[in-house]
């Protein structure tokens, strides 16, 4: 069942490739990949309103832990975080709406020309050989 939210459309490439190496070689922790889950379950049209403690009641573990999880996500630019309790998911990654208005949310992230790159650049050890360009958004 979709439920009343819809669904977020999730890169299979991401899914079957990147996720499974970064578990494997320790690139992401199981609690990081947990909270990136869970973000990409709550997103709408990329956004994501969540506090720790509503992220830590879900999943099962104390409220501290989140806040260093989802640094280390934002360090390797596959969320973003805007202001308190309010983050941007990496719309290459996953994205909840159509292709047309993840085109849209793309063009104005990229706009705003970021330090950090994101979405198109993101940590070192997430290279173009394990997450190309060309095989997300």
């Amino acid at each position: 069942m979709l439920g009343a939210d819809g669904y977020s459309l999730v890169s299979n490439y991401f899914v079957r490739r990147v996720l499974p190496y970064c578990l494997m070689h320790d690139i992401i922790s199981k609690l990081q990949a947990a909270v990136l889950s869970n973000l990409i379950g709550r997103q709408k049209k990329g956004k994501i309103e969540a506090t720790h403690a509503e992220i830590a009641e879900e999943l099962g573990v104390k409220r501290t832990s989140i806040g260093h999880a989802l640094d280390a996500l934002c360090e390797k630019n596959l969320v973003r975080k805007v202001k308190r309790s309010s983050y941007q998911l990496n719309p290459r990654v996953a994205y909840n709406g159509n292709g047309q208005e993840q085109h849209n949310f793309l063009a104005e992230l990229r706009a705003l020309a970021l330090d950090s790159r994101f979405p198109d650049e993101l940590a070192p050890e997430l290279t173009l050989s394990l997450f190309p360009r060309s095989e997300v958004g």
